[in-house]
């Protein structure tokens, strides 16, 4: 009550944007506006209410729009005036439905320009009086709705010609300012048209004063607004019509509501198991609404006496279940999952760890009880058999651009999900298992979905690459899948299957205290083991130390046998790599301080060795980096050839040999090198990087589009985004068909006698020989070197 009236003027000039509106007092406003109207609790007087044509032509859009608003808008210069003038719309649900009845999706900023005005019109001014009307009606009361239709030609010619008429400009007829002489006079004559509209006007306005209808002598009848919503379009000339606004007052007041009513209750889906309660999300450039159902159980918690276990079947719930929240990760060191996604600058919020985490997260563009038989992909993620969860991923973008059910497994890691002692106490192979466990829930559970049982393709990167192709090799995994899609991993590195189990087994006994005389003492010893105590010891081994087990199961027979043989699923492949493997992400891990600036070759071989982890095998590690490293002495380029060689042995040539192998038993496949860097990473990169590992994921789940739980911490450019739509075509194309060419797409070869491949880039472009300079070394003179090394082995020790 201190300040002055200058004090007050001061503070609406210097902060023009706060509002003050009607507030519920409980005396003049005794009830939520919303609850008087619908209890009829008002005075049934007659009314006239109306609107102009072009609410927010001009003038309010020169208070609230951004600089330059004439020339045309983008989205993120609307969004903020939107939510300023209607806060429901600050929910991202909301605001999409609005903006795609509004403006599509079309970039053009005129379009988005003149929507944003009809937006804002109706929100602030014609959805609001068509409401009015209505209660009005309802009441009993008599009701008249106007349209105003003709801007004053003094206004008009000054303002741009997009602009019909502006909110206040029927004041001038309705006072009849044409014929006014006192102290208000328009600078400008009007147009003798005018002067009738603004006797017509006047002589509606009065009559109703008088009688309470604006109908009179000489007069277009104007009609009462009842049930089919009349109404009179006051122009020069006058018209009566129905249904205002028709389209988006019931997009505002039925549709809208609805939508959010269910949004907010979320999809609820029958399963064999029970029922689950999902969310519904949204993508950038589709109108596809895709359901999400995280969390979702495919077996028995591996906790208590089912450690180290064979995973057990699910079992059913009562109730309807929340599968809204992203899963627990199985057990891991949480800071390397952060740390990794920082590397990919990727803003995602890491759930907690837990033993009990054999879940599911699935996407679908199916409605709850719809019929369909959508193709489905199931990702299994990377991360060193030591790393990830289905939460780092995102499976809305690619279900909703390409009509498919996508499923995110999880599995156990480090020492729960592949400890083995090489017998019956621990034979291993527990996460590969767990895989299994999740296909065979998909063959039973994933027709609810909408998905088809019998169309299923399996894929995954890095771990999750080597995950798909050690499931085409096992019987186990046989007719759960139907496609498979291997990236930057494949089952043919050489350090992926342990030579000794057992060996392992006690050094890992030994390191975290356990009794390491016998395999039942060593199991014995984890199964007491905290989770906490879990992750301690595991932190004590490198990535990938505990790999995969020949355990007569699931892997019955070593990886070669196996292929030489083809005892293997011969389903469509795709498998590839990127041009750089080992390019940053990797050597950040593994090749000490300081490798930037370069590499000396003690480091360089010191890491070969995660790949022959025998002692007896170190004159292999120096035959590998005689072949790549010579006699080189410079850091700079042994960091180079360092990098290479580590690509070559960990990722390019096994996949290759995957490829041909496959390629042998019939089964069409399909290689690439993946050939652009995502440019929020690159520019955070040393100069010689080129695609790193993992680099296309941004681009398979379309991170582009997302508007999920996942997001890119930088935005992508136009070419990017259709490279993603690229990308996406080709991976979902050959989950439909099993080829991924279709229209509009580079053709790309089936690898054959030539070993065409595709590079996939800003530009496709396709190619022969992948990485050719080094294959016929590390496939058939050093396996030569070391099957005789290992022959006479075998002899001496006899």
């Amino acid at each position: 009550m201190q300040l002055t009236e200058e004090d007050i003027l001061k503070i609406a000039m210097e902060h023009p944007m706060v509002r003050f509106g009607v507030t519920m007092d409980g005396q003049f406003i005794p009830k939520p506006v919303v609850e008087l109207l619908q209890s009829h609790e008002f005075n049934k007087v007659p009314l006239i209410t109306g609107i102009t044509d072009d609410e927010w032509g001009y003038v309010m859009p020169n208070f609230f729009s951004p600089p330059g608003w004439t020339d045309g808008m983008d989205m993120e210069q609307i969004l903020p005036f939107l939510t300023m003038f209607n806060p429901t719309l600050q929910d991202q649900l909301v605001a999409e439905l609005v903006l795609n009845e509004y403006l599509g999706t079309s970039p053009d900023r005129t379009k988005i320009r003149d929507g944003f005005r009809e937006i804002m019109g109706d929100f602030m001014f014609n959805i609001p009086a068509r409401k009015l009307a209505n209660y009005h009606r309802d009441a009993g009361a008599p009701v008249y709705v106007y349209e105003f239709q003709h801007p004053p030609s003094i206004l008009q010619k000054k303002r741009p010609s997009f602009v019909g008429s502006d909110h206040t400009d029927e004041i001038a007829f309705v006072f009849g300012s044409c014929f006014a002489d006192g102290h208000i006079k328009l600078k400008e004559e009007l147009s003798e048209e005018e002067n009738e509209l603004c006797r017509t006007v006047m002589a509606y306005w009065g009559n109703f004063a008088r009688t309470g209808s604006p109908n009179g002598p000489g007069l277009t009848e104007w009609p009462e607004f009842g049930a089919e919503a009349e109404y009179l379009s006051i122009g020069l000339e006058q018209k009566p019509g129905k249904d205002l606004k028709g389209k988006h007052f019931t997009f505002m007041t039925q549709t809208l509501p609805q939508i959010i009513k269910e949004w907010k209750e979320g999809p609820v889906v029958q399963t064999k198991l029970g029922s689950l309660r999902g969310a519904f999300l949204t993508v950038k450039g589709k109108d596809t609404i895709v359901n999400s159902y995280l969390g979702v159980p495919f077996a028995k918690p591996p906790v208590g006496p089912l450690r180290l276990v064979r995973p057990q079947p699910a079992e059913k719930w009562d109730g309807v279940r929340d599968a809204t929240k992203q899963p627990p990760m199985c057990i891991q060191d949480r800071q390397s999952s952060v740390i990794e996604l920082l590397f990919l600058a990727m803003d995602v919020e890491i759930p907690e760890v837990s033993e009990d985490c054999l879940y599911l997260n699935i996407y679908t563009p199916v409605k709850p009880g719809e019929d369909a038989k959508l193709p489905v992909m199931v990702w299994i993620h990377g991360g060193g058999l030591s790393l990830g969860s289905a939460s780092v991923y995102d499976g809305s973008v690619l279900s909703a651009y390409h009509d498919v059910v996508v499923v995110l497994i999880q599995y156990r890691l480090g020492l729960l999900g592949f400890f083995s002692t090489g017998d019956e106490h621990a034979p291993g192979n527990y996460g590969l298992l767990d895989q299994v466990a999740a296909l065979q829930w998909v063959q039973e559970n994933i027709h609810s979905f909408g998905g088809d049982p019998g169309s299923v393709t399996i894929f995954g990167e890095s771990a999750g690459g080597i995950s798909v192709s050690t499931l085409i090799l096992s019987p186990l995994a046989s007719g759960l899948f139907h496609r498979a899609i291997a990236e930057s991993g494949t089952a043919f590195w050489d350090g992926l299957v342990m030579g000794n189990p057992l060996l392992r087994a006690q050094n890992a006994a030994k390191l975290c205290n356990c009794d390491s005389s016998s395999s039942s003492k060593i199991v014995d010893c984890i199964m007491r083991w905290s989770e906490e105590e879990v992750l301690e010891c595991s932190n004590q081994f490198a990535m990938m130390h505990f790999s995969l087990a020949v355990d007569s199961y699931f892997l019955p027979k070593p990886v070669e046998e196996i292929v030489k043989k083809q005892e293997f699923s011969k389903v469509p492949l795709i498998t590839g790599i990127t041009n750089d493997e080992y390019g940053f992400l990797l050597p950040s891990y593994f090749a000490g301080k300081g490798w930037i600036d370069g590499v000396d070759k003690d480091q360089a071989i010191k890491d070969l060795t995660l790949t022959y982890p025998d002692p007896r095998d170190r004159w292999i590690v120096d035959q590998v980096a005689n072949e790549y490293l010579g006699d080189t002495s410079d850091p700079i380029q042994i960091r180079d050839i360092y990098r290479e060689m580590m690509g070559d042995v960990m990722f390019n040539i096994p996949t290759i040999q995957l490829a041909k192998y496959h390629r042998a038993s019939g089964a069409p496949v399909y290689l690439y090198e993946f050939q652009h860097p995502p440019s929020m990473i690159q520019k955070n990169r040393p100069s010689f990087v080129g695609v790193d590992h993992a680099d296309e994921l941004f681009f398979i789940q379309g991170t582009c589009f997302a508007k999920a739980h996942l997001k890119a911490t930088a935005p992508f450019t136009k070419e990017e985004e259709e490279l993603c739509r690229t990308v996406m075509a080709y991976w979902g194309n050959f989950a439909h068909t099993g080829s991924p060419n279709g229209p509009g797409l580079t053709h790309w070869p089936e690898y054959e006698d030539e070993a065409e491949y595709l590079g996939i880039g800003l530009e496709q472009k396709a190619g022969k020989n992948l990485k050719g300079k080094h294959y016929a070394f590390m496939t058939k003179t050093l396996p030569d070197l070391i099957r005789q090394s290992r022959e006479k082995r075998e002899r001496s020790e006899l």
